[in-house]
């Protein structure tokens, strides 16, 4: 809702051009009357009495924007007819004073300097005040533009800033929502580790103290507050061997990982802690399932726009209570608040048994983080012809 009680007073460069106007159309008038008299002949009365008549106008002109912001005549959002009525005669009303008041102030200059007898009832009996009626209606005309325009670029203006409100508001809340989830994985992981480590305080301390070392440099990583959204692949990948080591120290030796992820790619931008998730949910549900050795594979490559990574197991097969998880539909909230449909993680079966967990991200470096566009991720299952 507009505040009409503040007038919005004409700047320095509206003030120069109201003066340049007036002036400009007094040196015309007084220019043409010069040109009409005769050789010799010069009114200084009609001369001065023009002067006069412009300087009013220009002195009224401030304030005839102030009445034509002030009485709106045309707002049919907010200003019902009786309004409009009561304005449309308060403006007739106004005008026909004005023009009167300016049109004798100049008869009464003509008429001082004895250019002619004063007639103040000849002149409002004759209506010889039209001429200034229409200059006070075209000055009319200019403020409720001027009005409207000023009305606009504050409403475009405020449009702008609840936009910006806005954008400032979602991407809080996507934070917010990201830092949440992130929180709740790292419990989740931390719980599965301290699990591993009581399993081996009896039977493999050197073990036990090498995961202890490992698990503070994890818990570093997770805990770090001002750790970034986006992080290189090779600062995860990192995190991933710490991971690995401690996983291989629980296993003894029943547990065989790779990483193969060519070195163009490692400069690319991933969501911080997105692949121990798929990694643990891999360990869990397939290689620790197996009666040998399980083993995990860790795969990259750039296909199109896109950066595809790939966790691969060798164990039973991807039962339902894996595709809806918890791990997997935390790291999808992560990805949907990151990217919105602009990615996607799905499970596939392997012909010869095992699991493998396909995440498509956009690939980028730089360090920019991607904003949710609002839709949903895709959370595709197996698609009919899994890309190889």
């Amino acid at each position: 809702m507009r505040d009409r009680s503040v007038f919005t007073s004409p700047s320095r460069v509206e003030w120069g051009l109201i003066a340049a106007f007036w002036a400009t159309v007094a040196l015309l008038s007084v220019g043409q009357t010069l040109l009409g008299d005769a050789p010799g002949e010069f009114h200084w009365g009609r001369t001065m009495g023009e002067l006069l008549e412009y300087t009013l106008w220009g002195l009224l002109t401030p304030v005839v924007f102030w009445f034509a912001k002030t009485l709106p005549v045309v707002e049919p959002t907010d200003t019902d007819r009786t309004t409009v009525t009561r304005n449309v005669g308060i403006h007739v009303a106004v005008a026909l004073a004005a023009s009167i008041v300016v049109d004798l102030s100049e008869d009464a200059v003509e008429a001082g300097m004895g250019e002619r007898p004063l007639a103040f009832v000849q002149s409002l009996s004759q209506f010889w005040f039209t001429d200034e009626l229409v200059v006070y209606l075209v000055i009319l005309m200019a403020g409720l533009a001027r009005s409207y325009y000023f009305q606009q670029k504050a409403r475009q203006e405020e449009a702008e800033r609840l936009e910006e409100r806005a954008e400032a508001l979602e991407a809080r809340l996507t934070e917010a929502r990201l830092e949440a989830l992130r929180m709740q994985l790292n419990p989740h992981f931390l719980f599965n580790t301290l699990h591993a480590v009581s399993t081996l305080v009896d039977r493999d301390p050197t073990g036990v103290r090498r995961m202890i070392a490992r698990l503070s440099e994890l818990l570093r990583h997770v805990l770090d507050e001002e750790a970034p959204q986006e992080v290189p692949l090779s600062q995860e990948l990192e995190f991933l061997d710490d991971y690995f080591e401690i996983q291989s120290i629980r296993f003894q030796g029943r547990l065989d990982t790779a990483v193969d992820v060519p070195s163009s790619l490692r400069d690319a931008h991933v969501p911080n802690l997105i692949l121990q998730p798929i990694v643990e949910n891999a360990i869990k549900h397939g290689a620790s399932q197996v009666r040998g050795v399980g083993r995990i594979e860790v795969r990259g490559r750039h296909e199109d726009d896109r950066l595809v990574l790939t966790v691969t197991d060798n164990g039973p097969g991807p039962p339902d209570s894996q595709e809806n998880g918890l791990g997997l539909r935390n790291v999808r909230a992560r990805l949907e608040g990151l990217y919105g449909d602009d990615q996607a993680l799905y499970l596939e079966p392997l012909p010869d048994g095992g699991t493998r967990a396909v995440l498509r991200l956009p690939h980028h470096t730089s360090t920019s983080l991607y904003t949710a566009s609002g839709t949903s991720a895709s959370t595709a299952r197996v698609p009919d012809a899994p890309p190889d």
